[in-house]
Order: structure tokens, then sequence, then C-alpha cells
């Protein structure tokens, strides 16, 4: 059961601290008051979305601490073993999120990630929003609330976390052959376009950075010919560098008999000469390079426009252009000599359909097993909740054939179903959303979550406005059955309720009255624990819609007729 729930800055609520206790919890208060803000700040604890919209305007984060006591026999403290969150009866989850998006988790202390908060809170706490009444109107929803009820002796994990995945792995396989035969031929022609493509470029890393290399130089020709010229020139001409070393030497040898250094400095300048000639030759080597021809630079041009659109399309890259061909070549090959293998494929995906399909026979039979006690289940809470005479099945479309299954397998199986419901003696039954009224659907909601409760074990139940549609004697009957499932001693649970109804409210175990106030130009909500009779009838007698003495009489009369119908149970 939830003991305890602390709510920080939410919405309108600066700071809650509410105490909680088995029974019924009944939660009234002026609409707006900030009822469903309470529940809202529930959900999110227990891993619903986390709306940021709900931080408290003005303030960086919201937060949220639950604190849950169970039964030593309750299936979520296998969970929190499993988790590493120990195994103590009293469970702790607080969640924190900001306004920058960081959200933020504890069990008992720990971190722990949404998808562990979800798992465990699943067998926690079960919340019944005002919206799930439409939810359960879609028969697209509507074969889940079946499954909750089956067991299906292991055929749905199998069929789930074994086969399924197994069917999509062997399609990946066909698929990376190309599909259909129609769809292959065509990925051969694709393929060997790129193949072709690719080979008659014949591409080279080392000849991109040479051509990128005399580009450079092609676009600076003439800045580079005009240096080079004055450089040759330099050296070469009638009155260069060479000439002038050359009549350096000869002087220097002339006077090498009479100065001893003479000769050793002409040897050197011998040296510079024969390296300068060396230089010059080069530079006219260079010169050469430079002189580009018209048609030349055009080659060279497209040819890098060709490297430049094929590394596009192949990857950004010559590397990679190299490797797409090569994986290219490979895949080609592979499916020129597919046959075999995609004929392996087909029969091993033929053998797991087979497989599937058996399995979703197994769950079909069970389905239909537990439709019934379901069905029978459900018109046995109606009849508590005022419902007698309605009338409820679950309709099965005709059982697929093979062939339809296998071209849409589905890891649920192949049924369809579909609620139908007759609420009135005489009348045909027909499709749930065609012929249930609001009032109706609260209490076939209710009728269907006492049930859901009660096979899983869940300590406690939230309903979010359970009294929709409903007034007079069928109240009083909601009222009850909330009693009822609230003090079974052997299956009851915790319920905690929104309402407006004053049957409800007089039938609680605990008022908890909601209101909002305003404090220094700012709206908050607060919460009141009503535990004297007189305060109780108060808000009983405002839900009555009555004012006066009369109507705090009327109040209290309906209290201790509550009180005694509880003693009863």
């Amino acid at each position: 059961m939830l003991k305890n729930l602390i709510i920080n800055n939410i919405a309108l609520i600066d700071r809650l601290d509410i105490d909680f206790q088995t029974g019924l919890s009944v939660l009234s208060g002026e609409t707006g008051s900030g009822k469903s803000i309470i529940i809202d700040s529930l959900a999110f604890v227990l891993g619903e979305r986390a709306d940021k919209a709900l931080i408290k305007y003005g303030e960086e984060s919201a937060e949220v601490t639950a604190l849950f006591e169970v039964e030593t026999d309750c299936p979520v403290l296998a969970k929190l073993t499993e988790y590493g969150y120990g195994d103590d009866a009293e469970i702790l989850l607080s969640r924190k999120m900001s306004v920058s998006g960081k959200n933020e988790i504890r069990i008992n202390g720990k971190t722990a990630t949404l998808s562990m908060l979800k798992d465990i809170c699943s067998e926690l706490a079960d919340i019944f929003g005002q919206g799930q009444h439409l939810s359960l109107l879609d028969e697209r929803n509507q074969l889940s609330v079946l499954d909750a009820f089956c067991d299906f002796r292991g055929a749905d994990t199998q069929l789930r976390s074994v086969w399924y995945p197994k069917l999509s792995e062997v399609n990946r396989q066909l698929k990376s052959f190309g599909g259909s035969e129609t769809e292959r031929e065509r990925l051969l022609d694709i393929l060997k376009f790129q193949i072709d493509e690719l080979k008659a470029a014949d591409l080279d890393e080392k000849e991109e950075n040479e051509l990128i290399a005399t580009h450079k130089r092609l676009v600076n020709a003439e800045k580079i010919a005009s240096a080079v010229n004055v450089a040759a020139d330099s050296l070469g001409s009638e009155l260069g560098a060479i000439n002038r070393l050359s009549d350096a030497v000869s002087s220097l040898r002339q006077i090498s008999g009479m100065e001893d250094s003479a000769a050793a400095l002409a040897d050197r300048l011998q040296t510079a000469r024969i390296e300068i000639e060396d230089v010059s030759a080069s530079l006219d080597s260079l010169l050469e390079a430079v002189d580009f021809s018209p048609s030349e630079a055009d080659r060279m041009e497209a040819r890098l426009e060709k490297i430049r659109q094929l590394k596009r399309k192949y990857g950004g890259s010559v590397a990679e252009a190299l490797e797409f061909l090569k994986n290219a070549e490979t895949q080609y090959n592979n499916l020129l000599n597919s046959s075999a293998r995609i004929a392996e494929l087909n029969a091993e995906k033929q053998a797991i359909l087979k497989k599937m399909f058996e399995l979703s026979a197994v769950k079909s039979e069970e389905r239909k097993r537990t439709a019934d006690k379901l069905s029978q289940r459900i018109m046995r809470e109606l009849d508590d909740l005022g419902m007698r005479g309605t009338r409820f099945e679950v309709e099965f479309e005709c059982a697929e054939a093979f062939e339809s299954y296998a071209n849409n397998p589905s890891a649920d199986g192949y049924d369809r179903v579909r609620f139908m419901m007759s609420a009135n003696v005489g009348e045909p039954l027909k499709p749930l959303s065609k012929v249930i009224s609001g009032g109706e659907m609260s209490r076939f909601m209710l009728a269907v979550k006492n049930i859901t409760a009660l096979a899983e074990k869940i300590p406690t139940m939230v309903f979010d406005e359970i009294d929709t549609g409903i007034s007079g004697n069928m109240a009083q009957m909601v009222a009850n059955k909330l009693a009822d499932v609230s003090h079974n001693k052997q299956n009851g649970y915790q319920c905690i309720v929104i309402t407006h109804l004053p049957q409800i409210c007089a039938m609680a175990d605990c008022n908890l009255y909601i209101n909002k106030y305003e404090k220094d130009g700012k709206t908050f909500t607060a919460v009141n624990r009503l535990t004297t009779l007189e305060q109780r009838s108060e808000e009983v007698a405002r839900l009555m819609g009555s004012v006066g003495q009369h109507a705090l009489v009327n109040a209290r009369e309906l209290i201790e007729w509550s009180d005694n119908y509880k003693k009863s149970i």
C-alpha cells in the first residue's frame, strides 16, 4: 500500500506531505483545486511520462517521493531483489525532473533507470484515469485487456521473444539477397552499373594526390614560369652566376703559386659552381613542366571532376569509393550465386512461421477459455454494481488460415477480438463502443480493474473520478463495491479515489479535502485531513449540494449507514 506521498513544486503545489492508510481513501474538493494534480504526481513517481509543464512556475525542478509497504508475498519483492534494491517490505521511490530536461530516479536510495522503475511499479499500483474509458472502447486495445487475464504457460514468451526475432533475422537475410526475384534482378542491375562505373574510372589514391599537385601548378603556371625564368636567367645568362663563378675560379688559379689559400678557395668555388649548374638544369626542367598545353589542362580538369563525382556518390573519398567497389563486387557475386542460400532461408522461414502459427493456436485456445471465464466474472461484478441482466462476451473473428497468417505474421498471434455487450434484457449483443453509456462505462471499468488487481495482486488501486456519469442508486452501488474490495481481508487492496459523489465520500476510511488558496499574489494547493464527524459531514453535505442543518443531518445519516455497511463486510 501507499503510505506516504511527498510532492515538491508540482503545478500549484509548493510542498505537500500526505499520509495514506489502508482501506478507502477519498480525495474531494472543488473543481480545479488540484485533486488530479496529486494523482498526476503519483503517476510521475511511478514512471509515467515526465512533463516539464508540471514544474511550478518560477522553480527549476520538481520532485515526488512515495513510500510503499507491501506484504512478504508481493511479486514486486522478487523484482527488487533481481535489480539489486534489496527485499525490504518498505519501498522508497523518488523521481526528480528539471526544466533543463534532466531526470533523476532513485529506488531505496539507489539510482535507477526509467524502465526499471516502470517494471517495479507495474506491480505496486495501478492508476485508472478518465482517458482509459476511451482506451478500452478501442478494439485494438481489447486484445491486450484479455491477454492480461490469460496464462499462456510460456507460449506467449516463445512467440514474442524467441520465434518472432528469428523470423525478423531470416527476413533481414532474405532482404540482403534482394527480396523477391524481381527485386533481386533490379539490385543486380544497379550493382553491375556501380561496379562497371568504378572499374572504368580506375581510381587510385596516389594518382589523385599527383593530379591535385599538378592542378595547383597549372592554376599558378604563369606566376611559376615568371619566377623560374628570372631564377634561370640569374644563373645561366652571360652575366649570370655560373659565368661569374667561372671567372672567379680562373682568377684564383692564377695566384695559387703566390698564395697558398687561393687553390683551396678556387676548389670551393668550383664545387659551388657545379651545384649551381645542377640547379640551373633543374630550373630548365621545371620550366618545361610548367608549359601545359590547353588540351592537357582540360584532360586534367575532367579527370579531377570525375574523381570528385565518384567520391560524392560512393563515400566521400577515393579509399571509401574503393571499399564500396569491393563490397559491391562481393554482394554482386553473392546474389549471382544466391539461389541455394535463398532456398534454404525460405525453407527456414516457413518452418518458423509454422511454429509461430502453432503457438498462435495455443494462445488462441487459452484466450477463448479465459474469455468465457472473464465474461462470467465481469457479469458478476456488473451485477454487484447494479447492472443486472447485462450480458458480456468476447467475440473472436474466424480463425485465420496459415497462409493468411504467413502473409502478415504477428507476435500477438492471429486472434482479433471485440468486446460485445447488451446492457438491457432482450437486446442483442453489440460492440461495447456502440451500446455503453458514460455511467455504465465507469462501472464496467471498475469491474475490469477489480478483476485485474485481484489477479495480479496489485496492492494499490487509484481511481481518478470513477464516478463519471453516475448518480443516485448507482452511485451507492459503486461506493459499496469500493468498500467491498478495500475491506476484503483475503483479496482486498488499498483504494485511492477522487470523487464528486457524496456516497463515495461518506464511505471513506480516510477523507482528504483538497483546496486552493492565495498568498502573496500566488495560488497554492493544500490538503486537509477530515478527522471529525462534523468535518466529514460538512464535506458530504457540500457534495450533496445541500445547505443548512437538515443537510448535515442527512450527511451524518449517510456516513453512519456507510460505517455500518463496512462493519458488515
